[in-house]
């Protein structure tokens, strides 16, 4: 018929034979080959993600992506098809290929760009990156955090935090605020050393003013992340200036640190800016250090450390005491083996702000309960529990098959995901998953505890693995001890948890309305 309308020569036969050319083409290209040819039409999804990338974003921008990866992990396996050519993958045995084989990362990253430039999280490129993280990877190492140059600030902001809990004894507190401030002040002085602005002076006030701008600012994750073309289309005016004034909050303490640097270096305090740049005495002026970090891209850097340290470890606070609130038997017997370890049994008045040393509450050995009720928060409550996205090489990668999914061959250039919210949840390694239960980390064998452990990614995995976990892990211990020795934990009867208290699913969580309102009791008055 397509030869008898061309033979024809009539212009209208010819658009006819054009139009069913076309749409042959058109659909061969974006159904029949999809769904039958591509080298992924053997990976099991649904029909819609093996036709369009724009179910997923939707998904994403809707806020359920977390939850329906992890839904079609249940319904097909291991691996799923989320896009024409993307699929994610829930086994351990991939980290390995894709994280620690250093995958590239995808352009999901580049465009965490702070100031008009990159940091080391936003660099795609395998080799700047590496250059970029060697840097100051040493300085955010565990024996540089334990050190006696670095440990004493963190001492000094558990200090502050638990002076604002006592002038809040018995009130309701928005947890995640106040824990937003002890983040931001603990990786700013780690930051800026004595150089920097507290939010912990006037937690509920400025503090909470600067976390609400930081709030506003990464509302646009996914116009930034998945449509950036469409952010200056998208963003409010109101949302924009929260956003400058974010940046303007953090250069001007990268500012006065900057021009304070010699003074710094004469006395002895170290913290990154030092790590970044030197000083030339005889000319009175800062020397850059490294070829790749000028002042923007060090600036660029202290932005991002400080955005991502202080909400995901405030995140992983707030959710860690609502669960002690909401399951007494578990926080009393967490208290009971600190207070026995730490302190001959005796709770700590909420009047002394002198905190326990890390060397203290960092002793799993001696702290079992503790540390299992922290895993099982990292678990449950990941700070980032989204995906992480990376491109297959050129070589591809075998997927080696399971009960559902033959052996198939991912090309190279697919994107391939991995989301700690699914890893989190395999129901062979973590048996009623959504319930929180730390008992399961004090039964498990040697054998078990590393299988458990092995699947934990809330600091990522890999060559690109959180840098600051090692000051975020001292935090968290420092924090989590030092309240729970001195306060019972209890929940709001106004708040609902189950709504405003519910994690946010996006790539960096957060309590849905950026409240978790706790009240803090002193030991000492029960």
């Amino acid at each position: 018929m397509l030869l008898e309308l061309i033979s024809s020569g009539s212009t209208a036969d010819m658009y006819s034979a054009a139009i069913v050319v076309l749409s042959t083409a058109l659909v061969y290209y974006f159904i029949i080959y999809p769904l039958y040819f591509h080298p992924l039409s053997d990976v099991p999804g649904p029909l819609i993600c093996k036709l369009t990338r724009y179910w997923i974003l939707f998904k994403s921008w809707n806020e359920e992506r977390n939850r329906y990866v992890q839904a079609l992990h249940e319904k097909y396996g291991t691996i799923v098809r989320i896009g024409p050519d993307q699929v994610d993958i829930n086994d351990v045995a991939y980290l390995k290929d894709i994280y620690v084989g250093n995958f590239d990362k995808t352009g999901f990253y580049a465009q965490f760009v702070n100031y008009d430039s990159h940091c080391t999280f936003s660099t795609t490129d395998k080799g700047t990156h590496k250059e970029s993280r060697k840097v100051s990877h040493k300085f955010y190492s565990k024996t540089n955090i334990c050190s006696p140059t670095i440990m004493p600030r963190i001492e000094r902001v558990i200090h502050d935090t638990l002076e604002v809990l006592h002038e809040k004894v018995n009130q309701p507190v928005n947890a995640f605020v106040l824990f937003c401030d002890m983040a931001m002040d603990a990786v700013s002085a780690f930051s800026f050393g004595n150089n920097y602005d507290s939010l912990l002076v006037d937690p509920f006030g400025k503090g909470e003013r600067v976390v609400t701008d930081f709030g506003l600012q990464s509302s646009t994750g996914f116009w930034v992340t998945e449509m950036p073309q469409w952010y200056d289309w998208v963003v409010s005016k109101p949302v924009s200036k929260a956003s400058q004034r974010c940046y303007d909050w953090i250069e001007r303490q990268f500012n006065t640190a900057y021009d304070q640097l010699g003074k710094s270096i004469s006395d002895g305090v170290e913290s990154l800016l030092t790590v970044y740049f030197d000083f030339d005495f005889s000319n009175n002026k800062p020397i850059q250090k490294s070829k790749l970090f000028d002042k923007r891209r060090t600036k660029s850097e202290f932005f991002d450390h400080i955005a991502a340290g202080h909400v995901t470890t405030a995140t992983t606070m707030s959710y860690f005491f609502y669960e002690m609130a909401s399951k007494l038997e578990i926080q009393n017997r967490l208290r009971e083996e600190l207070l026995d370890v730490l302190n001959h049994g005796i709770p700590i008045s909420s009047e002394d702000p002198e905190p326990i040393s890390y060397s203290a509450v960092d002793d799993e050995a001696k702290l079992p309960f503790i540390h299992a009720c922290m895993y099982e928060n990292f678990r449950i409550h990941a700070g980032i529990p989204g995906q992480e996205p990376r491109l297959v090489p050129s070589k591809g990668l075998i997927f080696r098959g399971s009960g559902k999914v033959p052996v198939v061959k991912l090309p190279g250039g697919t994107v391939v995901t991995m989301q700690p919210w699914s890893l989190h949840r395999v129901h062979s390694t973590f048996p009623d998953p959504e319930k929180y239960d730390p008992q399961r980390w004090m039964d498990a064998d040697k054998a078990q505890l590393k299988t458990m452990k092995g699947h934990l990614m809330h600091f990522g995995s890999g060559a690109r693995m959180c840098i600051g976990q090692h000051l975020a892990t001292a935090e968290i211990k420092m924090s989590m001890a030092n309240i729970m020795c001195r306060y019972r934990v209890e929940l709001v009867d106004d708040f609902d948890y189950e709504k405003d208290g519910a994690m946010m699913d996006i790539y960096t969580t957060v309590p849905r309305s950026e409240k978790m309102m706790l009240r803090f009791i002193p030991l000492k008055s029960l």
